[in-house]
């Protein structure tokens, strides 16, 4: 027997199978997929931030960073993100950005103000921000206009805004802007139908020119003829007939104003910018108007005597018209007197009519005694100039017309009784 133990049969092993490596295992994706929707976020929220802009105020009382918005038409736009002083100190500068969709208000001649609750000539307002807080309201500029990002802001909120469809005009004065102040009423008969937009001086010359703006119910009032004047405080007047005291609205002689009047046959709508005369007073508004009708001539003399402006123009002792001025000739020889003669009366003038200073009284001594002459009572006490008219009569007159002023009438002049048809 043999000592070895058998060995046990072979058995089949199997051979190691090395699988291929799986990767990154997917509970790494999330992180990564959380990572890119973070980026995609922050990205959007950058895009949407829009452009930072800086406006600079005198002063920005009620504007605080992170609560103060920027609205256009009561539609938030923007937000303040910091309020500071400038380096000189001088100024309060507003950083605040703008929504990308109103990105196209950062535009030269957009204007921007702090909305707060105000009383002032125009009226109050801003009274919602008492609840709501202050705001900074925007006037957008135009479109083309060139790209900033620094403005100048504004101490009042401007009346003339771009979107307003009420009218704009510009009234030019020789005298002082007294009393005429930013958002001070346009009145017709005494009821507002516009504001003032602002007063300045003219680039060439003396004087004011005051912007206004007529609103846009009110707009077909305002006619080629319309007389402006200023209506501020108390006109007083002085006359033969006691003394005439004219006053505005209550609202005209507290804060200013401008009234506004269409003597006449309404002309012309007034266009967009038409510029006006801006006259002291009401009276010299209407007498400007009424100077402007009628026919103009013009009478020489050697003397003026008392022959003064507004003095009555006399036909048979009747008023036709008055006299307008008087100035030396460029020859210094004569004095050149104005005459306007009123529209109906105006055929009674020809070119062979004649002129006399009719002021005070004159006599003259005959064999039926002393004859006093006096044109009328108002000649007598303030002067006049009468004429007559002869017959045949001559051609109608035209305007520029230039006739001799008489020293005193005669007897054959009065006695001329032409029948001629007036207007």
């Amino acid at each position: 027997m043999s000592d070895q133990t058998p060995a046990p049969p072979e058995r089949d092993i199997p051979e190691a199978v090395v699988e291929p490596g799986r990767g990154v295992s997917t509970i790494w994706l999330v992180p990564l997929i959380a990572a890119a929707v973070a980026l995609s976020l922050l990205y959007k929220a950058i895009e949407s931030r829009g452009e930072s802009f800086k406006i600079y105020f005198e002063t920005a009382s009620g504007v605080e960073a992170g609560k103060t918005t920027v609205r256009y038409r009561d539609v938030v736009v923007g937000t303040v993100e910091g309020v500071r002083l400038s380096h000189d100190l001088t100024q309060t500068v507003v950083e605040a950005r703008i929504n990308p969709s109103a990105e196209s208000v950062l535009v030269e001649g957009t204007r921007f103000w702090v909305e707060r609750p105000r009383i002032g000539p125009h009226g109050i307002s801003g009274l919602t921000t008492l609840v709501s807080g202050a705001y900074i309201a925007l006037d957008p500029g135009p479109t083309t206009g060139k790209p900033l990002k620094h403005f100048k802001g504004l101490a009042d909120p401007p009346q003339n805004l771009r979107d307003d469809k009420g009218l704009r005009l510009t009234l030019t004065s020789p005298h002082s802007g007294r009393s005429l102040n930013y958002g001070a009423p346009v009145l017709l008969e005494g009821i507002p139908v516009g504001h003032i937009t602002g007063v300045e001086l003219p680039k060439k010359g003396s004087g004011v020119e005051v912007e206004i703006s007529i609103e846009a119910t009110h707009t077909d009032r305002v006619h080629e003829n319309t007389r402006f004047w200023n209506a501020s405080g108390v006109d007083i007047h002085a006359g033969l007939s006691g003394i005439d005291v004219r006053t505005g609205s209550i609202e005209s002689v507290l804060a200013g104003g401008i009234g506004m009047a269409t003597p006449g046959r309404t002309g012309k709508q007034a266009a967009q910018g038409q510029r006006f005369s801006l006259f002291e007073s009401r009276e010299a508004a209407l007498r400007h108007y009424q100077e402007s009708l009628g026919l103009h001539i013009t009478v020489t003399t050697k003397h003026l005597g008392s022959v003064a402006d507004g003095d009555p123009i006399l036909y048979r002792g009747e008023t036709v018209g008055r006299v307008l001025s008087h100035e030396l000739a460029s020859d210094a020889r004569h004095i050149l007197i104005q005459l306007q003669i009123d529209d109906r009366y105006a055929p009674l003038v020809r070119n062979n009519s004649v002129f006399w200073n009719a002021s005070g009284a004159t006599a003259d001594l005959g064999f039926t005694g002393l004859h006093l002459h006096v044109s009328s009572l108002e000649s007598l006490l303030e002067g006049a100039i009468a004429f007559a008219t002869p017959d045949p009569p001559g051609p109608p007159a035209k305007t520029g017309a230039l006739f001799e002023l008489a020293p005193e009438g005669k007897d054959k002049w009065r006695k001329w009784s032409p029948k001629l048809p007036m207007n």
